[in-house]
């Protein structure tokens, strides 16, 4: 009798005890990561600057997939589900949404508190006017390899439609991420560009981001280059890429040429610069959303030492500065100079 429950019990103890220690671990997670959230909640650290990912709890399981592959340590799992619990550490990079295996992860621009307006675009990425086509930062995805994926996406629908009677099948705005990626995209298929860029090189938004930002974790495809393998890279590793790109590919890129105005005229936009005059089928808008910094008008602005852009935090550090803004740019830059 006694051989007899031991046999039957011996292999019930074998499943138990695991899991009753496998739980217990889970409830440590759980408590370690709801202490995290409770710290950024008091010190009033809830807003993240940028792209940040919304964990639908009907759908998530609880893997702890997304934590895992979150290098900021921004993601954690309380109760048995995904939880942004230290916000402001999140920068963007999108790397937990594809780890998610059950797909329950989709990545945002803005808060309930901190909206955003994103232009209204449909699967092709053209706006409501036939002919302009959105890409990027500026469509509400700022993850580079979207917004890679966005411009040659884009270049591919505008080489379907009609050439008319323009000088040029397309003008691209903007020489970021979306903005190469559709100038290669349209390079590739032969198509009649130019793609101007206000600055006087490629990168867009990450040509002003803080020195040695982490900018992507993730591997990227571009028209005539294929695909470059990276998992995390710094803004001058990935700035020393774009150079490579465009030394290898040469796609035709005007420098320090700022758009001034795109007019309609029938089934031809007129596009204007401060250094020439285009007109073509299609206008491409590749242009971020931090590439002109909106001024205040306020007397001593132009002043030397009021800057629009942080480049290097280190220079400010036990100064006396004030950081004018409440969004993504604001944020990262109190931060940056705060540490």
């Amino acid at each position: 009798m006694t051989s007899d429950l031991i046999y039957y019990l011996l292999p019930a103890l074998l499943i138990l005890i695991p899991a009753a220690f496998h739980q217990r671990s889970k409830k440590k997670v759980s408590e370690r990561h709801l202490a995290v959230l409770n710290e950024a909640k008091e010190a009033g650290l809830t807003e993240p600057p940028s792209l940040h990912p919304v964990v639908d709890l009907s759908i998530c399981m609880g893997s702890g997939a997304c934590v895992r592959n979150c290098p900021e340590k921004a993601l954690g799992v309380i109760k048995g589900k995904g939880v942004l619990i230290n916000p402001t550490h999140c920068i963007g990079h999108g790397a937990c949404a594809p780890a998610c295996p059950v797909g329950a992860i989709k990545l945002v621009f803005g808060t309930a508190k901190r909206g955003m307006d994103i232009p209204q675009v449909d699967p092709d990425f053209q706006t409501n006017i036939p002919g302009v086509f959105i890409a990027g930062e500026l469509g509400g995805m700022g993850l580079i390899r979207n917004a890679i994926r966005q411009g040659t996406h884009a270049v591919q629908t505008i080489t379907k439609r009609p050439r008319g009677k323009a000088d040029l099948d397309l003008v691209i705005i903007g020489a970021g991420p979306a903005g190469i990626a559709s100038s290669l995209a349209a390079k590739e298929a032969g198509l009649r560009y130019v793609t101007i860029e206000q600055e006087d090189s490629l990168g867009g938004t990450t040509y002003h981001y803080p020195r040695n930002k982490l900018v992507m974790t993730a591997p990227m495809r571009l028209p005539l280059i294929g695909e470059i393998k990276v998992r995390e890279i710094s803004k001058e590793e990935l700035m020393e890429i774009w150079q490579g790109i465009l030394d290898k590919a040469t796609p035709n890129i005007q420098f320090s040429e700022r758009m001034e105005e795109i007019t309609p005229d029938d089934d031809i936009f007129s596009i204007r610069t401060n250094k020439a005059s285009y007109s073509a089928a299609n206008v491409l808008l590749a242009i971020g959303r931090r590439g002109t910094p909106r001024k205040l008008g306020a007397k001593g602005e132009e002043q030397a030492k009021v800057v629009y852009r942080l480049i290097e935090a280190e220079q400010y550090q036990g100064k006396n500065v004030l950081v004018v803004g409440g969004g993504d740019s604001a944020l990262e830059a109190a931060l940056d100079i705060a540490n």
